[in-house]
């Protein structure tokens, strides 16, 4: 049987949308006990042309079509923009990286820290998604790609977007990459990257040496599940 992940996102469309319904019904019910609105209607001369009745029905429709624009336009706003998720704090759906390989501490250029991002990257894919920005601390300050860049063959952000889909592809496999979009920022005279991620289609894995890994999030952590953990976890998401 093929596992899919819900569209959560739809879910929580539904839910808004029977909470807004249920709070417009609640308050055309209190205006409708409280006041006479038919007898107070037959004052008016479009009385004789539009019964009141026709005219409740299209009043109700138009509220029933705001109620759905507002709440679509809500779930599908703008996201949120770089200096919005750099003002707020890692959580499920926002990771800070300071750098994507170069070791600040040792100077040196360390693959541990690709793995990491791919990991933190895989753990979004088999989440809910989220925003990861490279090139800024966990203190959220701005420390930007220069080190990274000037490790790379290609010293530019072209380059850096390269070496970034040979590490995804290497690691997680180039079936996953359109969930996974790189975007470059110009923050505080430092340049960043915002890489943002979708949920995938289907389990995710991280190749190894020896094998393959499974992360999701949670809270504002990456963590690895073992094989019987995960079994249960995609059980969750079997449709």
């Amino acid at each position: 049987m093929r596992l899919v992940f819900r569209n959560k996102k739809a879910m929580k469309i539904v839910r808004d949308l029977l909470l807004a319904e249920l709070a417009a019904y609640g308050l055309l019910m209190g205006i409708a006990l409280s006041a006479h609105w038919a007898k107070w209607y037959r004052q008016f001369a479009l009385y004789d042309y539009v019964s009141f009745t026709v005219l409740e029905f299209t009043g109700l429709a138009i509220i029933q079509v705001a109620i759905i624009l507002f709440v679509m336009r809500r779930s599908f706003g703008e996201e949120k923009t770089i200096h919005e998720i750099i003002r707020g704090n890692e959580s499920e759906q926002i990771e800070f990286k300071t750098t994507f390989r170069w070791d600040v501490k040792r100077n040196q250029v360390n693959k541990e820290l690709e793995r990491g991002v791919v990991k933190t990257i895989a753990a979004f894919l088999n989440s809910e998604g989220g925003s990861l920005v490279i090139g800024v601390d966990d203190r959220r300050e701005v420390f930007g790609l220069d080190p990274d860049l000037s490790s790379l063959t290609k010293k530019n952000h072209d380059g850096f977007e390269n070496h970034f889909n040979n590490i995804f592809r290497a690691m997680i496999g180039p079936e996953f990459r359109r969930f996974v979009r790189l975007s470059f920022h110009h923050i505080n005279g430092k340049y960043v990257c915002l890489v943002q991620v979708e949920p995938a289609h289907r389990p995710v894995y991280v190749k190894t040496e020896k094998n393959e890994d499974f992360f999701i999030r949670t809270g504002n952590a990456t963590t690895a599940l073992k094989m019987s953990e995960v079994a249960a976890y995609l059980s969750s998401w079997r449709q």
